[in-house]
């Protein structure tokens, strides 16, 4: 996850990577538990780091700016449940899903309400290869057209297109970057 300064001129400062936020939950609630198993202490910890984080980050760009474009990222399984032959026959938690879920219906309610000054869009992206495993790597890959999982460097496009006065007519739109895996 980044924090990208936008203007109309495109991206003008590009801050940290902040790894720590996805770390978090990484390491302390990605058990793939089942959903009878799923604590609802957990299933808060999910909304609190990927919804209500990100409403506070969203409120605070629009008290301390009169224009610009809020970019926010959810998840294709915000669309799809994951699918547990990908895991191995594990379930991916439903905390996830029903916060990146949030993402996307919170992209459109903030695009209407900051609108016109601000704009508000979301990018929902397909599986990023990132350090998994082969074997996981390649049940994803077999169940996208493209055969393969994105590399982080293909989401730029569309951040520097959504950052530009190229997008003044965009906002409440969610980008679907996936190399096809929803499409089938």
């Amino acid at each position: 996850m980044y924090l990208i300064r936008c203007t109309e001129e495109g991206i003008i400062e590009r801050y940290q990577e902040l790894e720590k936020i996805n770390d978090h939950i990484g390491k302390s609630i990605k058990t793939k538990s089942n959903l009878y198993k799923f604590s609802l202490q957990d299933f808060s910890k999910y909304l609190e780091i990927n919804l209500i984080s990100l409403f506070s980050v969203c409120r605070e760009f629009a008290r301390n700016n009169k224009t610009g474009s809020i970019i926010n990222f959810s998840s294709t399984y915000a669309i799809n449940s994951p699918n547990p032959k990908i895991y191995g026959g594990a379930h991916k938690d439903i905390g996830y899903s029903v916060s990146k879920a949030g993402v996307i219906n919170m992209t459109k309610y903030l695009a209407v309400h900051l609108a016109p000054k601000i704009r508000v869009n979301c990018i929902i992206p397909g599986g990023v290869k990132h350090n998994q495993s082969l074997d996981f790597v390649k049940r994803y890959s077999n169940l996208t057209p493209m055969k393969r999982m994105m590399k982080k460097s293909e989401l730029n496009g569309v951040v520097s297109y959504l950052c530009s006065k190229d997008s003044s007519y965009v906002t409440g739109s969610c980008f679907v970057i996936d190399g096809g895996y929803l499409s089938w």
